[in-house]
């Protein structure tokens, strides 16, 4: 029976050193991955620090490494306020989703609205307000109207007059080209 019991820690330590020696070969096999990324990465950097520093000559820039040192600690120092201007850009984009259809709505009624106003004229009579009011003879005359509305007051010795008098004055040609011009606006104003 010894020599059974033997064959069998021999067994089990044949079994053992295959365990020992599949898990080297994976541990070399990792270390060999691990080589070969090394390498490829240092092969990629150095092409690409090479690139950079032939197409930065080509432009003729200068960078200072410690610059781009301290640009990068500022960077990692940061990154908290990224990371809130990036929450900020998310919140701005969902209030854009969510605000499209009410802007949307909006602009639809405000359309319908302008179309009404288009066709009840009131652009046109805009129109027609905004050229008078460039016109020269028209502020002409607006001004001696503001002129003579502010200078002649109310007075209750000229103003309080009898009928006789009102209609003395109404056969004066002033008053009645006043009033036959003022006649002529209100007809107007009434077609």
């Amino acid at each position: 029976m010894s020599d059974e019991l033997m064959q069998q820690q021999i067994k089990e330590l044949n079994q053992k050193v295959d365990l020992l020696l599949e898990y080297v070969a994976e541990q070399r096999q990792k270390a060999q991955v691990y080589d070969d990324l090394v390498d490829d990465l240092t092969r990629i950097g150095n092409d690409v620090i090479k690139t950079s520093i032939k197409e930065l000559d080509d432009y003729a820039l200068e960078i200072d490494m410690e610059e781009v040192k301290s640009l990068a600690f500022r960077f990692l120092r940061n990154i908290e306020t990224f990371n809130s201007l990036l929450s900020m850009l998310q919140s701005a984009d969902d209030l854009i989703k969510d605000a499209y259809p009410i802007l949307k709505e909006m602009i639809i009624d405000f359309t319908y609205e302008m179309d009404k106003f288009e066709r009840a004229g009131i652009f046109d009579s805009l129109g027609t307000i905004s050229k008078n009011l460039t016109n020269p003879v028209f502020l002409e005359s607006m001004a001696r109207i503001t002129t003579i509305i502010v200078n002649v007051k109310p007075d209750d010795q000229l103003d309080n007059q009898s009928i006789f008098k009102l209609i003395k004055e109404m056969n004066s040609p002033e008053v009645r080209k006043s009033l036959s011009y003022g006649l002529r606006v209100v007809k107007e104003i009434s077609k």
